[in-house]
């Protein structure tokens, strides 16, 4: 019974080895393309409503800011799953990204976190009712924005 079993686990051992990188080679479909580009559409849209609120009417109904903010917060959490794989400009026409995205990943994923934490910063601020300060973090994050999209976007 013994010399059957070490076969059998070392057979499976390797099939098992084997399998993960083929797990884990994933490859991107145009529906995956078009939720990147829907979910930053949506993340403009209401960042821009937040910061029309916030900055330019000084609103204080924190209620209204917190309601975008906190979707703000829900939709920059898919960003970066949507950037874990590589996407050739080629194979997907309507992708905005750049290929700089995949040769300088370290950084766009350093831009991406910055951007998750400054959203996460806002909420917190508007949370606690402090909506100068969110303000002022809408008005920095903004600048990430386009300095983000220079870098890593077509216009």
């Amino acid at each position: 019974m013994r010399s059957i079993l070490y076969p059998l686990a070392i057979a499976l051992f390797f099939v098992g080895f084997l399998a993960i990188p083929l797990a884990n080679a994933q490859e991107i479909s145009a529906k995956d393309i078009d939720l990147r580009i829907e979910t930053f559409d949506e993340i403009d849209k209401l960042f821009k409503a937040l910061r029309f609120k916030v900055v330019n009417q000084r609103s204080t109904n924190h209620e209204a800011a917190l309601k975008f903010s906190s979707q703000l917060v829900e939709l920059v959490y898919r960003l970066p799953d949507l950037f874990d794989v590589p996407s050739a400009a080629d194979a997907f026409p309507q992708s905005r990204s750049r290929p700089e995205i995949w040769s300088r990943k370290t950084f766009f994923d350093a831009q991406m976190f910055e951007f998750v934490d400054n959203l996460e910063d806002i909420n917190d601020e508007i949370k606690a009712g402090n909506l100068t300060k969110a303000g002022q973090l809408i008005d920095e994050t903004a600048k990430g924005c386009r300095r983000c999209h220079n870098a890593f976007r077509y216009k």
